[in-house]
């Protein structure tokens, strides 16, 4: 099972090469909450995640996970973002909190899945920060989010720990 610490203080705060993990919609929207943040704090980031959800003919399926590699310019920080596909859409169409939950455990395991490769072809990862998903926009309690990510199966070759960083002072 997924072994999670808790943490207080800034998720982007952290040393190059850490994973830092948020849910997102489909849509391409990073608009409000945590969200904002991270397109404040990584644009490059963003426009990849943008151009995922927008060129595809396909809709972008929730419980997958888009993992992207260190790509801001500059003396930025390092940082891998992993957006969790956890909800299709935003705001007052957001799916269920049953359907969000359900995707959240499925997007954590490609999330992993995704990391071993990248670890396996060579690629520097860090340790891995996850803000409290779901809670926030999604409108998801937390308690909930957090029962779905200890029951997430850590398979061989997967990493079996993280950071859950509460922003709140």
């Amino acid at each position: 099972m997924l072994a999670l610490t808790k943490h207080r203080g800034n998720i982007f705060a952290a040393s190059d090469y850490t994973v830092l993990i948020h849910a997102c919609n489909t849509q391409g929207k990073w608009g409000a909450g945590i969200a904002a943040a991270f397109k404040n704090a990584y644009p490059n980031a963003f426009a990849a995640y943008r151009a995922h959800c927008l060129s595809s003919t396909e809709p972008v399926q929730t419980g997958t996970c888009l993992l992207i590699e260190p790509c801001e310019a500059g003396t930025a920080p390092k940082h891998w973002i992993a957006c969790l596909f956890t909800s299709a859409r935003y705001g007052r169409g957001r799916d269920a909190p049953g359907e969000i939950l359900e995707n959240t455990g499925r997007a954590v395991e490609d999330l992993l899945e995704r990391l071993r490769d990248a670890e396996e072809s060579g690629r520097s990862v860090g340790s891995l920060r996850m803000c409290m998903i779901n809670s926030g926009k999604f409108g998801v309690p937390w308690a909930r989010t957090e029962t779905v990510l200890r029951e997430v199966e850590v398979k061989e070759g997967y990493r079996g720990a993280v950071e859950i960083w509460d922003r709140q002072a």
